[in-house]
């Protein structure tokens, strides 16, 4: 702000290229998900925000009536952070652009309480595959030859297995396993 005594009402920024509802803004001590018609109160300054979605960029509103100091309002866009908390993330780049700034001293004997800017800052957002997860339960036990030409009974390994890609559209493509102690060439699995 310019003139003494007055404060910033109203910050507004975009982020452009959000295409998971997992995207996220981190400002003011508030996570902000990037989602349409999202509001809420930041936690710092105690400044309303509200989000609105369209065709991938989200502007993003930060209000206060009474206002925020200048020095906090550059304390609030110096910590801001970008964040996407998906296993699979979109790939492509993120720019956050801000926009507009508005103080409190009002537009009475002509004066002027907004300034539209542009200083954008680009994130690529790369997508890493994540490794597979696999768990079961051993069970093993013991496999008693059976009497004469039978075999035996097979003896279960493993219960409650539970395996998982992470990420979606994945598939498992190997498992590997060992066998340790094999004696007999007759031993199976």
């Amino acid at each position: 702000v310019v003139e003494s005594g007055q404060s910033v009402s109203s910050l507004t920024f975009t982020v452009g290229g959000v295409s998971d509802t997992t995207e996220q803004i981190n400002v003011d001590g508030t996570t902000i998900v990037l989602t349409n018609a999202a509001t809420g109160t930041t936690t710092t300054n105690g400044m309303t925000y509200n989000v609105s979605l369209v065709s991938g960029t989200a502007t993003v509103t930060l209000t206060k009536a009474a206002g925020v100091s200048a020095a906090n309002v550059g304390t609030l866009i110096n910590g801001m952070t970008y964040q996407n908390t998906s296993q699979d993330p979109t790939s492509g780049n993120r720019v956050v652009t801000l926009t507009q700034i508005k103080d409190t001293g009002g537009v009475a004997n002509g004066g002027v309480d907004t300034t539209n800017v542009s200083i954008g800052s680009t994130v690529a957002v790369t997508p890493v595959n994540d490794a597979p997860t696999l768990s079961a339960t051993a069970v093993g036990g013991t496999f008693t030859e059976g009497a004469g030409l039978a075999t035996g009974t097979a003896v279960s390994l493993f219960s409650g297995a539970s395996a998982s890609v992470v990420e979606s559209g994945q598939s498992v493509s190997s498992l590997t396993f060992t066998v340790g102690g094999v004696s007999d060439t007759t031993e199976q699995i």
